[in-house]
């Protein structure tokens, strides 16, 4: 979003103008994305209602934003999404999303409100325009430390009792249990954090004042006591099997470690392993039976190196604090200190600079685009992170001298550890 958009992040008309852009769009429409962060949601909103009530085309409306200088206005396909945006442009009054949810409780967040969860930007041009919410907790505190735990909905005694001990003992902790409200392990998951009294998260395919599925309807209710629901799906909108895919990009990025349980070869949970993977967030698997159909996708995510393989909450708990930044090179203060001293003795002496400090802010959108485990080519780049291919390039060389990216056969990856 535009400088000017965030400026007025908290105005009534930006708010109303994000609301109407959540039922007008699909989650993930990077082409509505990108239109917003150039020209505000506010000035997309009219483009769109404009040739929604005849006041233009949409081949004027594209010759409109290419003359007031709007990149997005490059795109091929910008018309026919301008035609597609305006069909229902006229579905949903103006304010009324905004009132259905608040009669229910619920409330809209977006980019710029204090409440608005910073994991989610590392989404780029994929990350949500805003979140509907219901529930008395805060998205941006309770995902300070927060697990994604997904898997099979046709689970095994065996799955759930994983899960729900998983839960537990991570709640315990403080840690928030994030998952997608579904049959089987989602379910055994949020229940182990409810019964903790701790804050737990579904992310939801649909309206947030549409509980699905209706026989989770009592868990949904006991989520709202303790946590939130949420959406970026406009209220009354149904579940569709590609906005549940799409749904889970928000899980995989608002968690530290997405942990698969117990998924089929071809299960959904391998979906928000998959996001969780290009956002270069840990993946973590519990093992089943070799015998188990249940087990075979999270076994080929160990396998193949995706994931970890993890058995209890301490396996967990240690990839989340993996990547945390130290004052000083643990193996060399060990060997400086002096025989007996206490933990900490030498600290200060080692110290080891992070290498993200000194890129510029378009090295660390391009960093941000990367995968560490899928190599991407420039293009690719280029496209995911919202710059010209001469500044991805650019961009890449300074990441591969700093060592925090390579380039392999097939393009670039991210290095997880400075080389």
């Amino acid at each position: 979003m535009n400088v000017d958009a965030l400026d007025a992040g908290t105005t009534d008309s930006v708010r109303a103008a994000i609301a109407a852009l959540l039922r007008i769009g699909e989650p993930g429409d990077g082409l509505l994305k990108r239109m917003v962060e150039e020209i505000g949601p506010i000035a997309t909103h009219s483009v769109i209602t404009a040739v929604a009530d005849g006041e233009a085309t949409a081949g004027e409306a594209v010759t409109g934003l290419a003359s007031s200088g709007a990149e997005a206005a490059g795109h091929g396909q910008l018309a026919d999404a301008i035609d597609r945006w305006a069909v229902r442009a006229g579905e949903q009054p103006d304010g009324r999303d905004l009132e259905r949810v608040a009669r229910i409780g619920g409330r809209l967040v977006i980019p710029g409100d204090e409440e608005w969860p910073n994991a989610l930007d590392d989404l780029g041009p994929a990350a949500p325009l805003g979140l509907w919410v219901r529930g008395a907790v805060g998205l941006d505190a309770v995902l300070r430390r927060a697990v994604a735990v997904v898997g099979a909905r046709a689970a095994s005694s065996y799955g759930t009792k994983c899960a729900s001990d998983l839960a537990w003992d991570l709640a315990a902790r403080g840690i928030t249990v994030v998952s997608g409200g579904a049959f089987g392990i989602d379910a055994a998951a949020h229940r182990a954090a409810i019964a903790r009294e701790a804050p737990t998260l579904a992310f939801m395919a649909g309206g947030v004042d549409r509980f699905y599925p209706a026989a989770n309807a009592e868990l949904f209710e006991q989520i709202l006591a303790t946590g939130a629901i949420v959406s970026e799906t406009a209220p009354g909108m149904t579940p569709m099997r590609h906005r549940f895919l799409l749904r889970n990009r928000l899980i995989a990025a608002s968690a530290q470690v997405s942990v698969v349980v117990e998924a089929g070869w071809r299960s959904g949970a391998l979906n928000t392993a998959r996001h969780a993977l290009e956002l270069s967030r840990q993946v973590a698997a519990f093992p089943g039976s070799v015998y188990s159909a249940s087990s075979t996708g999270a076994h080929r995510l160990v396998r193949e190196h995706e994931a970890e393989l993890v058995t209890c909450s301490d396996d967990v708990v240690a990839l989340m604090d993996e990547d945390a930044p130290r004052l000083f090179d643990e193996a060399d203060a060990d060997r400086s200190r002096p025989s007996g001293a206490p933990n900490g003795a030498q600290r200060g002496a080692h110290t080891r600079p992070d290498p993200t400090d000194a890129l510029d802010e378009r090295e660390k959108i391009c960093l941000n685009a990367l995968s560490a485990t899928k190599a991407l080519d420039v293009g690719t780049l280029a496209s995911r992170a919202g710059l010209t291919v001469a500044d991805v390039l650019n961009g890449l060389a300074a990441l591969d001298l700093a060592g925090l990216a390579t380039r392999r056969d097939n393009g670039w990856v991210k290095l997880r550890k400075p080389v």
